[in-house]
């Protein structure tokens, strides 16, 4: 049996590789590298669908969910008894959407990483900012290894700058919160004697 995977994931990545094509004729042509980008989606879309084992296609008619035979063994004690199948199902159901939604913000990053089209890099924005992931600049902040990766170190001016992010190179991402990735930043080492 194929399991379909549809709803927001595919419907997400199909929505944003139409806005990175867009980009493309925002920018004025077919620029390979553009072109390229804009794409990507479509790859990532085929790369989970492939890498899950799952079809891309619309989904068929759901058969419905029977109902657990009458013959239910007793209940336990009071308020104890089998699980209604639909509270399962909805389990199912949330358990998915969380998986699709992990799967898609991961993506954007990666097509947020890669985006050389400043439309599609403004549209990646935008949609993280709906959807609550946020983008983590640690610049001036007291540099934390359990929050912060090292990339490179910046002679300090000062002894006061020693040990601060003096720029973050790559932006870290947090999703509502939880730290999806910690950001690469410069810091300041050392003090330059005179």
């Amino acid at each position: 049996m194929t399991n379909r995977l549809g709803g927001p994931l595919v419907g997400a990545l199909v929505g944003l590789a139409v806005a990175g094509l867009g980009a493309v004729f925002l920018t004025g042509g077919f620029d390979p590298v553009t072109l390229a980008v804009a794409a990507g989606s479509v790859v990532i879309a085929a790369a989970v669908a492939a890498l899950s084992g799952r079809s891309i296609t619309a989904p068929l008619a759901q058969t419905p969910v029977m109902a657990p035979p009458a013959s239910a063994p007793p209940a336990m004690g009071p308020g104890s008894g089998p699980i209604p199948v639909a509270q399962l199902a909805d389990g199912a159901r949330g358990a998915q959407a969380l998986t699709d939604r992990t799967a898609l913000v991961e993506a954007c990053i990666w097509m947020r990483d890669r985006a050389t089209s400043p439309a599609l890099a403004q549209h990646l924005d935008q949609a993280f900012g709906r959807v609550g992931v946020a983008p983590v600049d640690a610049t001036g902040q007291r540099f934390d290894p359990a929050v912060h990766e090292a990339g490179s170190t910046v002679a300090a001016r000062s002894a006061a700058e020693d040990g601060l992010v003096a720029r973050t190179e790559i932006p870290g991402y947090t999703d509502r919160g939880r730290l999806l990735r910690h950001p690469v930043v410069a810091v300041y080492r050392g003090q330059v004697r005179a």
